[in-house]
This record gives structure tokens, sequence and C-alpha cells, in this order.
């Protein structure tokens, strides 16, 4: 026992003298956790919406103030068909596009109903959702206003619709990105084992002593595994 207590000893002194293992021990933790405390965040700020307003009329531009009143939103494009909705998402400008129905205003007086397509790209499903909802609450918001002040049971329905991954499967956001860590988690690890090799075969000195310089022989060890993994990703 008292042989472990000391070589238990031994190591907290190796610690305690290295400088750079007692950074990675207290800093590492400390950067981690304001990186995914703080910068990672299910808040959306800011994030660029489209409009068709097919009525035009003082209730959807009222609506329109609101949305672009919220720091949640940034309209950065008023398109005038239906058919450039599609157009607009493919080229990646906008995450949501919000389309006012024809006499929107007109429906929500005469029947006291009208309908907003909320249209967001679910290709991030967490995202879409949560722009879905934040708009459904400015519309919700909107529509407490409206009926507080001429005392009369307005509603505005918000109808979401989901492009390109209507069934909101998030393996379609996380499986790429999964993968990618798993190759490169690969290709660290193989390369470790290769310069470990190296060191048990006694090839290292060989190296060290050749005309390559220190960064080029690891470079020279990484870079066949960063191609082997790229064909594995192309295969997978």
């Amino acid at each position: 026992m008292k042989r472990f207590v000391g070589f238990v000893q031994k190591e907290f002194y190796h610690i305690f003298r290295d400088k750079r293992s007692l950074f990675i021990l207290f800093g590492m933790p400390i950067a981690q956790i304001l990186l995914f405390g703080f910068a990672i965040t299910n808040e959306i700020n800011n994030v660029d919406i489209a409009i068709l307003d097919q009525a035009n009329d003082v209730t959807s531009k009222e609506i329109i103030n609101k949305i672009a009143a919220s720091k949640h939103f940034s309209i950065v494009d008023i398109i005038q068909q239906e058919s450039s909705i599609e157009s607009i998402f493919k080229k990646g400008k906008v995450k949501a596009v919000l389309q006012f129905e024809n006499n929107f205003g007109n429906n929500l007086i005469k029947d006291k109903q009208a309908n907003v397509q909320v249209l967001t790209d679910a290709t991030d499903p967490n995202m879409a959702s949560t722009i879905s909802n934040y708009i459904s609450s400015i519309l919700k918001k909107y529509q407490q206003e409206l009926n507080k002040n001429i005392n009369i049971d307005y509603q505005i329905v918000p109808q979401s619709r989901m492009i390109y991954n209507a069934e909101l499967k998030s393996v379609y956001m996380f499986v790429p990105g999964v993968m990618t860590v798993i190759l490169m988690l690969v290709s660290a690890m193989m390369t470790s084992i290769s310069i470990t090799r190296e060191k048990e075969q006694g090839t290292m000195e060989i190296l060290l002593v050749s005309p390559l310089k220190p960064f080029q022989v690891i470079i020279g060890k990484v870079f066949p595994y960063i191609f082997l993994s790229v064909i594995n990703a192309i295969v997978i």
C-alpha cells in the first residue's frame, strides 16, 4: 500500500511541476463551460426571413412591423410571387417565409378569422420549430391587443409548413456532424498510433535525423489518414 501511495504522490509532483498539464486540467473545463454554457443556445436572434404579402392591407402591414421590431427576426426580402418561395429557400437567403393570404384584413373583419402561412426550412428541425413558435407567439400577442382594443374575438391562425424535411427527422442534421466527428477522432487516433509505433520500433530517431523538419514528419503522418477518412466519408 505504501508503494502505491508513493507512486500516486510521484504523479502529483509531476502534474504540479508541469504547467501545461495544470493549464489543461483547470483551463480547459472553464473554457468549455463558457463555450457550451453561454455561446451555444437554443434562442434565435436576427433570423433572416422573407415576407409574401398578398393582402397588402393595413392589418398585414401592422403584423409585419411587429415582426420587424422583434429582435428575433430580420426581414431581408419582400417577395411578390408565390413561385419565388422555393428559389429563395434554395439560395439559402432565408430560414422562413411569412405568407399572408389574399384579403387578409377583410377576412379578419368579415369572418373574424384570417390565416397566415409560416413556411420554414426544416433541414434544421429544431430551428424550424423554434421559428414557427416565435412567429406564432407574435401573432397571438397582436391578436390579443386587437381583441382588447376592439372588444371583438378575432382569430389569426398561423399555418405552419415545413420545407425539405416535413417529418422533422433530426437524423438528417445530426448524422453528417456525427460522422465528421467520428472520422476526425479515428484519424487522430490512427496518427498517434502510427507515431507511437515509430517510437517503439526505434525508427523515430531515423526520421528526426532525416532532412525533414519535425512539422513535416507530423503532417506526413496525418495526411494519409485524412485522405483515407475523406474516402471513407464518401463511401459511407
